[in-house]
């Protein structure tokens, strides 16, 4: 069950995960195959083809191979063109990329769509989750190199020392 919290112009990092943990236990296997099919019948006739190409992205990026999460982030590229679809086509091109753990630019996508629609409260949620995770990888990364240079000093003063003791 999705909570949603209404703030001024800040996202809710909680709301997002919740959504992203929702949607990531789908498994749109046979939605999938029907907008596949559909799509491809839309390449052919030319019918509803936006509509049948975003709905094919949708499934894909919600599928655990990451190839088929790259053909939905293609597919939204190419929508985002379209000024109907841009919001929604930038949004889930966003949680694409951040399912590939493509933060920065999952982070820029949403820069975009922000810019056109400032008040997009799943984009600012989405935006408040990347903008943690992006922190606690810092985070992380900052003390994995100052572990690494703390180890480094340690074995230049055991060096250091066993030369002087040499001497």
């Amino acid at each position: 069950q999705l909570r949603f919290i209404v703030h001024n112009m800040e996202g809710d990092r909680r709301v997002a995960a919740e959504r992203m943990e929702a949607e990531g236990k789908m498994e749109p296997k046979e939605e999938l195959q029907r907008a596949r099919a559909a799509y491809f019948t839309a390449l052919e006739t030319g019918e509803e083809l936006e509509n049948k190409k975003f709905t094919y992205a949708w499934c894909l990026i919600y599928m655990k191979d990451h190839e088929e999460i790259r053909t939905g982030i293609t597919l939204l590229q190419e929508l985002a063109e379209i000024k109907s679809l841009q919001r929604e086509a930038l949004y889930y091109l966003a949680v694409a990329q951040y399912r590939l753990e493509m933060y920065m630019l999952a982070r820029n996508t949403l820069k975009q769509l922000l810019a056109i629609d400032p008040n997009n409260k799943p984009a600012l949620d989405l935006k408040a989750l990347i903008e943690h995770v992006l922190r606690k990888e810092g985070a992380i990364g900052l003390a994995v190199f100052s572990g690494g240079v703390a180890a480094a000093a340690g074995v230049a003063l055991a060096v250091g020392a066993a030369l002087v003791k040499r001497r």
